[in-house]
């Protein structure tokens, strides 16, 4: 996660939206705190029902005990009534507090927007007003990164919807052709894929306040021949593999534009590959919940995609990215294939 200072709870509430990538709606969300003030991971649950008050917060507490923080701040966003449901946000405090991590304060506001009151689970007198999250300090920060927040989790799965259905059953008839006709190697595949990628790096990218992912107007064309090439060789499990270290080198960003380009024009189940590794490529880049959405179309596609579903396990676990990274580093490092990035 984006590390940055923030000191007031004002600013801190109209952060948010940046620091999980959506503005949240009917949420917890646990702010964590590193030991040299900065902020750490940032997780965001659901509002639960009474009866699933003590298993979130357990699962919470588990996520962030992953993380190896001793300080968290807790902001419950909606819900209705002003102070929602004060009981889980109680369970979550003491579960925390079981795993070694002291809660600094606890906040309620209706929505992350400027001007809405926020009031403290703890202290009655102590309230304010939400700022501004386009003019928060680290609105500023991430714009200058080129980073746009969606409106909602919904807003950012849209981000990757498929293109029209017209266009992927023509794609699925020319890959099931190009599949009985395929004679390339491994080899060949995984150059292909390299060649691409590095006429994505060669085209300009949007300028500021774009989403980093979105495909720049400048990207190259790609038609039906070359998307089923590609699906082809996304498929072969040793490209799969090879792909997956991308991440590790200089060529991330432009190789997340063509996996988001990929997830959007491929049919299912080829559409799997593609938003599989979006989905390392934003998990390794802290965004785990942009990856969330990527795994999430990938077990769509193909619900039997063995390493999407290890991937989204480790997510919904709280292993940090730079466990995953590891893990990927060494497998590269046992294997005797070329190390791509």
């Amino acid at each position: 996660m984006t590390i940055t200072n923030l000191r007031h709870t004002d600013q801190v509430i109209a952060a948010l939206p940046y620091l999980i990538g959506f503005a949240p709606t009917d949420s917890l969300v646990a702010l964590t705190i590193r030991d040299a003030g900065e902020v750490g991971p940032v997780i965001r649950v659901d509002l639960p029902a009474p009866p699933g008050r003590v298993p979130m917060a357990t699962h919470l507490a588990d996520i962030i005990t992953g993380y190896h923080v001793r300080v968290a701040l807790l902001i419950v966003v909606g819900g209705g009534e002003r102070r929602h449901d004060p009981a889980f946000v109680e369970a979550v405090t003491r579960a925390l507090v079981e795993v070694g991590v002291s809660v600094e304060h606890a906040f309620w506001t209706r929505s992350v927007e400027a001007g809405e009151p926020w009031l403290s689970y703890r202290d009655p007198g102590l309230t304010g007003a939400v700022a501004d999250p386009a003019s928060s300090a680290i609105a500023a920060q991430f714009t200058v990164q080129g980073i746009v927040v969606y409106s909602s989790r919904a807003d950012m799965a849209a981000s990757l919807a498929a293109d029209p259905e017209g266009d992927l059953d023509r794609r699925a008839a020319l890959i099931d052709a190009a599949v009985a006709a395929d004679k390339s190697t491994t080899a060949e595949k995984l150059d292909l894929v390299h060649k691409v990628i590095d006429e994505f790096d060669a085209s300009p990218v949007r300028g500021r306040g774009a989403r980093v992912a979105d495909p720049s107007p400048t990207d190259p064309d790609l038609d039906d021949t070359r998307l089923a090439q590609l699906a082809i060789a996304l498929s072969d499990p040793h490209v799969r593999e090879a792909c997956m270290a991308i991440p590790l080198g200089t060529r991330d960003r432009s190789a997340a534009r063509l996996w988001t380009r990929l997830t959007r024009a491929l049919p299912a189940p080829e559409r799997a590959e593609a938003a599989f590794q979006l989905a390392v490529s934003r998990y390794l880049r802290g965004d785990g919940v942009y990856a969330r959405v990527a795994l999430g179309i990938a077990l769509a596609a193909n619900p039997r995609h063995s390493l999407a579903a290890l991937v989204d396990s480790a997510a919904q676990h709280g292993i940090p990215p730079t466990e995953l990274r590891t893990l990927i580093a060494e497998a590269q490092a046992k294997s005797a294939r070329p190390r791509p990035g």
